[in-house]
């Protein structure tokens, strides 16, 4: 017969052994490898602001032009680039019959908060972070009249690195748990705008002296 305080011992043993192979947290990086750097553009097909009403303003493109100055950069997290200028085609379109024309104020500023090798969509590391400072003022009509509203703060990006010696690195804005703020609503049309809203967009992201994208690592 074994003795039950024998398997507990042996149990015990093997599950100290576990937690002790397993490490308590993964740090986020400290210094982050850009390559190359200089000037980028961003191109995207259709973006979307979506309010917490649930309405939607959808533009068909957008592009977007910036700059990552300086490798290795340090901090946790680190500003890795701006952007200096992005645009949306115009008109954009939203609920009832309404058209929108969006107008930005850069720069932007994108910040890395943490890597993971091997990660994305093309297993090649994968970038979470954050796109801030993010200011634009959106105006429009509809059947409901004319409407004016700020748009304001930041949202969560991950940044795909490209496959290798590609050109497809990607900035996707889709998911994550930030809000962009809406405030200064004008106009009758503004009735049905709520006060937050998230924004979703795939931007492929290319170096303008080398024509591939960047990969960053942490």
């Amino acid at each position: 017969m074994i003795k039950r305080s024998g398997v507990l011992t042996a149990i015990g043993a093997a599950v100290a052994s576990v937690a002790l192979a397993v490490p308590s947290a993964i740090a986020a990086p400290s210094s982050w490898t850009i390559t190359p750097t200089g000037n980028f553009t961003g191109s995207a097909g259709v973006t979307v602001l979506t309010d917490n009403n649930g309405n939607k303003i959808q533009c068909a493109t957008s592009a977007a032009s910036g700059n990552a100055p300086m490798s290795p950069v340090s901090g946790s997290p680190a500003q890795l680039a701006s952007i200096s200028a992005i645009s949306f085609n115009s008109p954009c379109t939203g609920p009832f019959s309404s058209t929108w024309t969006v107008t930005t104020t850069p720069p932007w500023q994108i910040w890395g908060l943490d890597y993971a090798a091997g990660a994305g969509t093309n297993s090649t590391g994968q970038t979470t972070g954050e796109i801030r400072a993010i200011k634009a003022k959106v105006t429009g009509s509809s059947l409901l009249g004319p409407c004016t509203f700020d748009v304001t703060g930041k949202v969560a990006a991950k940044y795909n690195n490209p496959s290798t010696g590609g050109s497809n690195g990607t900035l996707n804005t889709a998911g994550g748990g930030l809000t962009l703020t809406i405030a200064n609503k004008v106009g009758g049309g503004c009735g049905i705008v709520g006060t937050t809203a998230s924004f979703q967009g795939l931007y492929t992201i290319v170096n303008t002296a080398t024509g591939k994208s960047p990969v960053i690592s942490g």
